[in-house]
């Protein structure tokens, strides 16, 4: 037994997507749908909220509701136009690599891992060019029919459930099959875990972050918030333990604040890693 931390040189970065990594991937669903997205949130959407609906299964419901009043049917072609133009903040594609550079320039041994954990529909962010630049992707996900017609929705991802997936990627634990991530509560040593929890950062915007803002900060991981129209969008909802160490506005360019926030975060972490490295008894 040494007399040091033991340590894992990965550092493990999740991004919610819907006005984190891009604009709103299902509103713009709703409007290849060529249906007009006030519409959609007014008349078929939201009621359904008001009644008691979850909000993730109310998106795809209200537009069912709407497509069948109009006659059409949501196939996966249309899903994955949506994706594909949904429009991209800039710089994300590129950030990834960029943020690797500088990790490497800290710590060359060091890794960073990417993932997108959101409870948007993957079927539809999924097909976005930035998904492609991470290493793995989580979100709800749609029932397809072999004609291709979208029926319903299979599985989500709830609030709440995004600190499992996190917990589960930093413990490695598997994360498929019907129940997963299962276990994620399981005792691990901290030798065994596969990302030190204060080794996480998490990228979110909204209401649906604000759990995983505080288990990341709790566990000594970084929690950035992406602003809308210069603030939070769920500031009001937001608990004193679930503020987020910083703010920047959407943008992943070179000198962007959001990419110099990720930028520090990223050196941070690899400046500990190499601390432990360094402080390993020999």
């Amino acid at each position: 037994m040494t007399a040091t931390h033991p340590f894992q040189q990965r550092i493990l970065l999740a991004f919610d997507f819907d006005w984190t990594l891009g604009e709103d991937s299902f509103e713009r669903l709703v409007a290849v749908m060529g249906f007009n997205v006030d519409t959609w949130k007014s008349d078929f959407y939201r009621p359904l909220g008001d009644n008691g609906w979850d909000d993730i299964l109310a998106k795809f419901e209200g537009l069912r509701r709407m497509c069948v009043a109009a006659g059409k049917t949501v196939t996966i072609a249309d899903v994955e136009e949506a994706g594909r133009t949904t429009r991209g903040f800039a710089g994300a594609e590129t950030m990834p690599e960029r943020l690797r550079a500088v990790a490497r320039a800290v710590d060359p041994a060091v890794e960073l891992e990417f993932a997108i954990v959101s409870s948007g529909y993957r079927d539809v962010f999924g097909a976005h060019p930035v998904a492609s630049a991470f290493d793995r992707t989580f979100g709800s996900r749609l029932d397809v029919e072999e004609s291709g017609a979208v029926r319903g929705v299979r599985s989500m991802i709830s609030h709440p459930e995004k600190v499992r997936y996190i917990q589960a990627l930093a413990k490695g634990i598997d994360t498929d099959g019907a129940n997963a991530p299962s276990r994620t509560n399981a005792d691990k040593s901290e030798a065994d875990l596969r990302v030190a929890f204060d080794q996480l950062v998490y990228v979110g915007d909204g209401a649906s972050d604000l759990q995983a803002f505080e288990f990341v900060r709790s566990v000594g991981g970084f929690a950035i918030a992406v602003s809308r129209d210069g603030g939070f969008a769920a500031e009001g909802e937001m608990l004193q333990a679930q503020r987020p160490d910083a703010l920047a506005p959407p943008g992943y360019d070179d000198g962007a604040p959001l990419f110099e926030v990720l930028a520090h975060a990223v050196r941070s972490h690899a400046s500990r890693i190499a601390l432990r490295r360094m402080g390993r008894d020999r």
